[in-house]
Formats: C-alpha cells, sequence, structure tokens
C-alpha cells in the first residue's frame, strides 16, 4: 500500500473544506511526523487530527538524537524559507522513499531536487474522486470552496479540475 508523508497545510486545507473523514478513507497509509502535529494550534484541528492518530489511521513519527540531528542539517544546508517542520517530514519522506504531500511551493522544490515524489491537494481530491469516495460535483464543489479559502492553491490546475468535474 502507498505511504505519503503529510505536511500541515494537506491537513489544515483538508479540515478546512470537512475533507479529513474521506481523506483517511483513500487506500493509502498516512503518516506524517512528531513536529507536523505540533504545529498545528487550533483545538477543534487538534482534536481532529487526535481522532486519526488514536484509531491507527494516522501514524506519527518521532526522532531519535541522531536522526534530529540529520533533519537539523537538512535545514541548515536548505536555504530558502524551509521551516525544519518542513525539513523533518521531507527527511522522513527521503529517508523511507515515500511520497511527500505538500502545498507548500519552497519545500515541493526542495524535496524534489533532491529526489523526493512529491503531490499535493489535487493529487488528493483526483484519488477521492477515482476511488469513488466523493462524487466529480462533490469535489469540484469542495474545490471551489477550498479556492476561496487559500489562495497560494495552484489556480489554474484546480480550475481545469473544477470545470471537467463539473460538466
Amino acid at each position: 500500500m502507498e505511504i505519503v508523508v503529510n505536511d500541515t497545510n494537506i491537513f489544515i486545507d483538508l479540515y478546512s473544506v470537512g475533507m479529513l473523514e474521506q481523506f483517511f478513507d483513500l487506500s493509502i497509509k498516512v503518516h506524517t511526523v512528531d513536529f507536523i502535529v505540533n504545529e498545528i494550534t487550533d483545538n477543534d484541528q487538534i482534536k481532529a487530527i487526535r481522532k486519526y492518530i488514536d484509531n491507527g489511521k494516522l501514524y506519527v513519527q518521532s526522532f531519535d538524537a541522531k536522526e534530529l540531528l540529520e533533519v537539523l542539517e537538512l535545514h541548515n544546508n536548505a536555504g530558502g524559507n524551509v521551516s525544519i517542520p518542513d525539513c523533518a517530514v521531507w527527511y522522513y519522506a527521503k529517508k523511507h522513499n515515500y511520497t511527500l504531500l505538500t502545498g507548500d511551493g519552497q519545500l515541493r522544490k526542495k524535496a524534489i531536487e533532491s529526489s523526493v515524489d512529491v503531490k499535493g491537494i489535487i493529487f488528493v481530491f483526483d484519488r477521492l474522486v477515482e476511488e469513488r469516495i466523493i462524487s466529480s460535483t462533490y469535489a469540484a464543489t469542495k474545490l471551489r470552496e477550498l479556492l476561496k479559502q487559500n489562495l497560494r492553491l495552484p489556480k489554474t490546475i484546480i480550475k481545469e479540475r473544477i470545470e471537467k468535474w463539473s460538466s
């Protein structure tokens, strides 16, 4: 089964449009790291994420001292605006050859440069439709909603999906 490593923004985007439950119904295993869980500060979002940790649908990796040093080294060498939590999910995905799920442009660029497979929110919606967890019209509705809430999303691709799924 495919394993994806989730960054904070994917959780927040899915939560904001009420799609966490459907996301965790996908035929993928979802991992993240403790840095990402600790980045979520909204009580309702934390409660929602903890539900998936508690029921075993979300695996959270913690690092030992050696791994923490490697994450910090990656951060020091990354340059740009890539945070330590970003480097932690990047490191974990790279170390295990997992797909990184992120909407962060800087992280995406750096991870791709280091040969990590990177996908974003479009991948999630495509899979939700492909696996028939949601209908294409529902996906289009939720993408419209998400586009209003997150201005940094890839507008062209999202508008293409909305058009495709609305017809």
